[in-house]
């Protein structure tokens, strides 16, 4: 097992990479074996997607900021941008997939418009270009990606970050991965994702993560910072933050009926904060000996995933509100073996959703077990369950038997 040293300033190909003072420039063309680690400088900087193979572990070496890998594009000259119409900002610079979001001076303050005519505001943009809702493929379409903006937005905001749909995360999962101490930003639909047994995620951050369409017929966007897709056990997301995603932060979900159910899927210590869908999102089938607890939730149903929206956002539950610490739907049948607990988190604000909020089946629910967590008093909800919504925890905890130790946080 080796581990290899990326320093992609100072490093040399010529060199083996297998210590810090012999490090590599570039990791891609290792020829990685089961059990080998690939360690990236603290302090870089990567535009693009971490290149994964399986039964590797990614990390970090040496002092100062985690490795930063970033999926989106620069568009901060003035040449990158022409007025086309009174305050109507066209994007000159060639960006090859659609843009879901952008930065704008290191927040995300841009309202993503769905035609054209509805850019009215500082800030408004429009990507019409043409692709499948689903699946991308790049063309000889005419580009059209416009801003709203008083004045070049190059002039206007101190730094521009184009977030596009790209290669649709910043990192494949597979069996018997390790992420430790990485960053993740600036995605159009997801930050990892996909499917294997033995992938552990640990002191990661995820940051502007998602926005790019996922149907225009319907006017939904989409995009998950951790996603494990159709089949995945043991997974353990731990210490990781997690700060402006659009949809949910982590998620088990699938193809319907083909989807097998998660087991060992523990999701601990970690902080989220501001994202459009949900913490967690259990979608599909109900995890087996799984495990949400020591979390810390913060602002459900905020950040730019609401911008430009009325309450409540579109959604495929849409007229139903969305915006929850932990969301669960999709769930028609119990499995075979299923236990999910839900304890010791923190669920601070949801403005327009709940802490709890489940729209799956009654025999499924009596799987999932609520203990010792602390909310936060909102206007709307403190759960949804059982087709019921509860205001008030202490009714809550009567009617189900739920959340026997639950508290307000005040």
């Amino acid at each position: 097992m080796a581990i290899y040293y990326i320093d992609n300033l100072n490093g040399d190909d010529s060199r083996d990479g297998l210590s810090a003072e012999r490090a590599r420039k570039n990791y891609t063309d290792i020829a990685l074996k089961n059990g080998d680690s690939v360690l990236f400088k603290r302090g870089s900087f990567y535009r693009g997607t971490l290149k994964t193979a399986r039964y590797v572990c990614y990390g970090a070496y040496g002092e100062g900021d985690k490795p930063t890998f970033c999926g989106s594009v620069d568009v901060s000259r003035e040449c990158d941008w022409a007025e086309v119409e009174p305050n109507i900002w066209k994007c000159t610079y060639p960006i090859a997939t659609d843009v879901g979001n952008f930065v704008l001076g290191g927040k995300c303050t841009a309202t993503f418009r769905w035609q054209k005519s509805d850019l009215t505001g500082q800030g408004d943009f429009y990507d019409g270009k043409e692709v499948n809702d689903l699946y991308r493929h790049e063309g000889d379409d005419v580009r059209e990606l416009y801003m709203y903006s008083v004045g070049n937005p190059a002039l206007v905001y101190e730094h521009i970050e184009a977030v596009v749909y790209g290669a649709r995360n910043m990192g494949n999962l597979g069996d018997g991965m390790t992420f430790e101490g990485l960053r993740f930003i600036n995605s159009g639909v997801h930050g990892l994702s996909g499917s294997g047994d033995n992938i552990t995620v640990r002191d990661c951050d995820f940051e502007n993560i998602g926005g790019c369409y996922w149907s225009k017929n319907l006017r939904i966007r989409f995009g998950n910072a951790v996603e494990i897709w159709a089949h995945g056990n043991y997974i353990l997301v731990e210490r990781c933050s997690f700060k402006n995603v659009y949809d949910s932060c982590v998620t088990h979900q699938g193809p319907g009926e083909k989807t097998h159910p998660t087991v060992g899927f523990v999701c601990k210590n970690c902080t989220f904060d501001t994202y459009g869908m949900a913490a967690f999102e259990y979608r599909d089938k109900l995890p087996i000996d799984s495990a949400f607890t020591d979390n810390v939730c913060l602002n459900a149903g905020c950040g730019f995933a609401m911008l430009g929206e009325q309450f409540p956002r579109r959604s495929e539950i849409w007229p139903q509100p969305m915006g929850h610490h932990i969301f669960m739907w999709r769930i028609d049948n119990p499995s075979e073996g299923g236990n999910l607990v839900i304890e010791n988190n923190f669920f601070g604000p949801s403005p327009e959703g709940a802490a709890m909020y489940s729209i799956i089946s009654p025999d499924a629910e009596s799987q999932v077990h609520l203990n010792n967590n602390t909310y936060t008093h909102d206007a709307l909800m403190a759960c949804r369950w059982g087709g019921e919504n509860y205001a008030d925890l202490t009714e809550f905890k009567t009617k189900t038997s739920q959340e026997k130790d639950g508290k307000y946080n005040d």
